[in-house]
């Protein structure tokens, strides 16, 4: 499922292919999994790091 699950990601996001591609692969690569390994409760447990990370940055910024 790996592969297609994050085409799928990428496709539906809406973001420039270039850009969530990259995006995406950096937060994978910050919890250990390739792109090709990405399974749902992988997925779910990068984009819970990433939302923190996100929530984090702009709550030292105000």
């Amino acid at each position: 499922m790996g592969n297609a699950l994050f085409k799928k990601v990428v496709q539906l996001s809406g973001l420039p292919p270039r850009l969530i591609k990259s995006e995406l692969t950096d937060i994978l690569k910050r919890i250990g999994i390739k792109p090709k390994k990405v399974t749902e409760p992988v997925l779910r447990k990068a984009m819970a790091t990433y939302l923190r990370d996100i929530v984090n940055k702009t709550l030292k910024e105000v």
